[in-house]
């Protein structure tokens, strides 16, 4: 279960974080994981990281990847070691851990967190919202779906904390 509120603004751009030690456990696997998968970039689980550019002009998607794949698998670990430099460098007490992330690190937890999501929404085969509900612990797909769920409002929760003191939103 997370924490009601693992993310929360400070008001000069960075964020503290506060989330159970197992959740923290948790993210440091999921970026220890993204890293792994980020080393076989031809695995079609990850074709959601790198859509086409060109949809109907392969020669031009292939030259457009070719031209900066390389650039956004580098930043993905950036922002996937950043996140467990953060992680290793918390602080634990009494089962929660937490630790305060400036502008940069914040960003680099969004980005992972989006990714695992793209991976393991493409694994799972989500083409929609899926249940916010987790799946009971026997059912195959629970540990894949359930991590889906909780990284679902992970992100949510992030996004949140990140867009306050963001101006209002001009309309048109």
């Amino acid at each position: 279960m997370m924490i009601e509120q693992p993310f929360m603004p400070r008001g000069d751009g960075s964020v503290d974080a506060k989330l159970s030690a197992e959740e923290a456990e948790a993210m440091l696997r999921v970026a220890s994981d993204v890293l792994d998968e980020l080393d076989d970039v031809a695995d079609p689980g990850l074709r959601r990281l790198f859509p086409p550019a060109y949809k109907d002009d392969p020669k031009a998607d292939e030259e457009f990847a070719s031209l900066t794949k390389d650039d956004l698998i580098e930043n993905k670990k950036l922002a996937a070691n950043r996140v467990i430099k953060s992680i290793q460098h918390g602080k634990k007490k009494r089962g929660v851990w937490s630790a305060r992330l400036d502008e940069e690190t914040a960003a680099s937890w969004l980005g992972l967190v989006n990714d695992a999501r793209l991976i393991l929404g493409t694994r799972l085969d989500v083409r929609d919202d899926v249940d916010p509900e987790p799946l009971p612990e026997g059912h195959p797909d629970a540990p894949r779906q359930n991590l889906y769920v909780y990284l679902s409002a992970l992100e949510w929760a992030l996004v949140e904390a990140l867009m306050v003191g963001l101006p209002p939103a001009i309309e048109d």
